[in-house]
């Protein structure tokens, strides 16, 4: 096989399954960090991207929300700034560094695949293989397509060229990059790996991976690669804890599963994995918004979930036993990935609580350990068994990798409106208090107000503690002529959580009704004290001092 074949197949099937994606729209959280999140929109901003998070806040004066992913916002103001405010060149970017990342995969899993101690010539097959697997899988789609999971395909894109920098660190090619830098290898790797980090704290598992490859294939360079990671999350911390004012936990929280009890967090947790490892065999009930937990222990929710998470471990435990007393240089490529694939599960089991309870963009890390072990065992298998039983063997998987693909082009198509998507993905997950009012959001500008109220006072019922929900369904009653109960609905938004549209719908209804004391009263005490620079609320404090 020609060296750079696989390079070239993995780019045509990547530009041909994602192809149509490019013409697809912002969604969702795309509207409130690229389309109306005006600091993005210019490069002089950059620096700020350091000292806040990356929402729009309406108005406030800097990005707001509970995470720290500057170099996302980076890449969003320099596209925006080249390009303009199409989602086009956003989408590229985002398809083109999957590629890439697919790229990397396969460079990954045929380095170590290299190195058993059995030489095969099915390497390079095998490798590829495993390879598509990630380029195509239907869980990767929402990672790929949604633009505001750009953090994804950049924290795994630098925390890979960090890996690679060791793996490859022989090269003539890298010997040359490196010495015109003037840097070690191992601070060359740590850069990427605080860039990944700075991409998104998932970043973090990265660290990790590196660290127990190097236990297993480079333990004389332990030392030096533990002292540059050192630095460079200390600068980090600095960063994220004293300039930007980020704490690494938040208390509390919307989603359910941050709302439940430690124990009932625990408890999903078989189901959380059971969710993944059905969704890779086969991804048939994908969502963008999965905030279901597990409240009561019975066969379906928990018992069998669990009992299924036991088998696999099992399995791998008895594979990984038999591959030891095989082909020692295997099991250690085993041990490898199966520690990525568990360190990158363990992050997502709501341990530690997150805004959802599964999402599919999570699995993108910890599928390149789970492929990683399908390739080690695949290559053992391959060579004891007869070329005919390979040929099946390849054929089966060539047919799955199809099936898969086709199933991938079917849902980057429900992604090509946010109407579409959420339409779709309510039939899933009907008790997704965001995707409900997100679906709302679509009908309500499509002039189908009547279905959008009924999915507005669905988010209201499943989640009366949020805020955007209330501030919608006050649109709604405004648009009706209830103008008491849309100011009841805005104010309970605005006590729900600082949402800058509610501050804006509240000063207008209230000067709707003409109480103009008690709008110039709200507006100089409150709103414009919380959002200075919102421009409608400036807007409507002029025209009350006016009258």
């Amino acid at each position: 096989m020609n060296k750079n074949l696989p390079f070239i197949v993995i780019i045509l099937v990547g530009i041909s399954l994602f192809f149509l994606s490019l013409f697809n729209s912002f969604v969702w959280d795309d509207e409130e960090q690229v389309v109306n999140n005006t600091l993005v929109h210019s490069l002089e901003n950059i620096p700020s991207f350091f000292t806040g998070s990356t929402f729009n806040t309406g108005g406030a004066g800097e990005l707001g929300g509970i995470y720290y992913k500057p170099v996302m916002s980076v890449c969003f103001s320099i596209i925006y700034s080249i390009f303009g405010s199409g989602p086009f060149w956003f989408h590229f970017f985002q398809v083109t560094l999957h590629i890439v990342n697919s790229i990397f995969v396969f460079l990954l899993i045929r380095n170590l695949l290299q190195r058993l101690v059995k030489p095969s010539p099915y390497e390079m097959h095998i490798s590829l293989g495993v390879s598509f697997l990630f380029l195509v899988h239907p869980i990767n789609v929402e990672t790929v397509v949604y633009i505001s999971a750009m953090q994804d395909v950049l924290f795994f894109f630098f925390g890979m060229l960090s890996l690679l920098t060791i793996l490859y660190k022989d090269y003539k090619i890298y010997h040359k990059f490196k010495n015109r830098l003037q840097i070690g290898e191992y601070w060359l790797s740590s850069l990427f790996l605080f860039i990944s980090i700075l991409s998104k704290e998932t970043g973090f598992v990265f660290v990790g991976i590196l660290l127990v490859y190097n236990l297993i294939y480079e333990k004389k360079f332990f030392g030096k690669f533990l002292k540059s990671v050192a630095v460079l999350l200390a600068v980090y911390s600095v960063l994220r804890l004293l300039i930007a004012k980020i704490p690494f936990h938040h208390d509390g929280g919307i989603s359910p599963i941050m709302r439940v009890s430690v124990m009932e967090r625990l408890q999903t947790i078989p189901q959380i994995v059971y969710f993944y490892l059905r969704t890779f065999l086969w991804p048939d009930k994908l969502a963008i918004a999965q905030h279901w937990t597990v409240n009561t222990v019975d066969w379906n929710s928990f018992y069998y979930p669990l009992l299924f998470v036991f088998a696999i471990l099992i399995l791998m435990i008895l594979s990984g036993l038999i591959l030891r007393k095989r082909n020692n240089s295997a099991f250690k490529a085993y041990v490898f990935f199966s520690l990525w694939f568990l360190g990158g599960l363990l992050l997502h089991l709501q341990i530690i609580p997150l805004d959802m309870t599964v999402a599919d963009r999570w699995f993108y890390l910890p599928f390149v350990g789970l492929i990683g072990v399908i390739g080690v065992v695949i290559m053992e298998f391959v060579n004891l068994k007869s070329e005919w039983t390979r040929s099946l063997l390849g054929l089966g998987f060539g047919l799955f990798l199809i099936i898969l693909s086709f199933k991938s082009l079917n849902r980057t198509l429900d992604w090509s409106t946010g109407l579409k998507l959420f339409s779709k993905d309510v039939a899933i997950s009907g008790d997704s208090f965001d995707l409900q009012n997100n679906l709302g959001v679509e009908l309500f500008r499509t002039g189908e107000y009547d279905e959008a109220k009924k999915h507005f006072t669905r988010s209201v019922e499943i989640a009366p503690y949020w805020w955007t929900n209330w501030n919608n369904l006050g649109a709604i009653v405004e648009r009706e002529g209830k103008l008491k109960k849309a100011e009841e609905y805005y104010l309970t938004a605005i006590n729900n959580g600082e949402y800058f549209l509610a501050y804006e719908n509240y000063a207008m209804i209230l000067i709707k009704q003409e109480k103009y004391d008690e709008a110039k009263m709200f507006l100089e005490e409150n709103a414009l004290l919380r959002f200075p620079y919102n421009e409608r609320l400036n807007q409507a404090y002029l025209y009350i001092k006016s009258l």
